[in-house]
């Protein structure tokens, strides 16, 4: 009897760190903070396309021979490439504890780390959202399909030295995706937090029902309060 394949368990939380400082030409330090907090009270999500991600490998993949011997391959190629452009990613870890998540993208600890309560989050997102764990693997995806579903596959996988991120992907249309159900648990402040950003996210939040805590960093621990 061959081996029963389980789908991904949901974690009960899922993690989205956030740098509250503009990078490059983002807007200035002002907009890119109240930004990330009309995230929180509305909610929403900002979700971008695949050319915007920090990885210059995404959006490979290795079309199947089968694939590559249709007659209308350049046809098929050019359908998967607008497939892709179109969908926009919001990024999710199941950890909040990762040490070089908050160095990468949450400001090198300057930043904040927002819990999301799974269900709630899949509940509240709009119809033909997708929420996706990614794959890794050091060789890109092999595609056999042409139509929209090739393009989520391809999204959904990374190279192997990413999976240190652990992440989940929901996909969707680019640009503001509102959640219609309240989802958000927690916020965790990060160690090198400016105190007006601490002082600003604590008395927005403190008669609400998300929790708040700040991070010490003790050694090699990370020691929440």
């Amino acid at each position: 009897m061959p081996a029963k394949v389980e789908p991904p368990v949901l974690p009960h939380r899922l993690y989205r760190y956030r740098n509250l400082k503009p990078r490059g030409l983002n807007g200035s330090p002002d907009e890119v903070f109240q930004r990330e907090i009309e995230a929180i009270k509305r909610p929403y999500l900002w979700c971008s396309p695949f050319t915007h991600m920090n990885d210059p490998m995404e959006g490979f993949y290795r079309p199947s021979r089968r694939l590559i011997s249709n007659p209308r391959y350049n046809d098929i190629a050019t359908n998967i490439h607008e497939n892709k452009v179109g969908i926009g990613i919001a990024s999710f870890s199941d950890n909040k504890d990762n040490e070089l998540m908050w160095a990468h993208y949450a400001g090198n600890y300057s930043g904040i780390c927002i819990a999301y309560k799974t269900t709630s989050l899949i509940n509240g997102l709009e119809d033909g959202v997708k929420l996706v764990r990614l794959g890794y693997d050091d060789r890109p995806p092999r595609i056999t399909g042409t139509d929209y579903e090739a393009a989520v596959t391809i999204l959904s996988q990374k190279k192997g030295s990413w999976a240190y991120e652990r992440e989940w992907r929901v996909l969707g249309p680019i640009g503001q995706i509102n959640l219609s159900e309240k989802c958000i648990t927690h916020i965790y402040l990060g160690a090198q937090i400016e105190y007006m950003h601490k002082d600003s996210i604590i008395n927005e939040f403190i008669n609400t029902d998300i929790k708040i805590s700040v991070m010490e960093v003790d050694g090699y621990q990370h020691i929440w309060s």
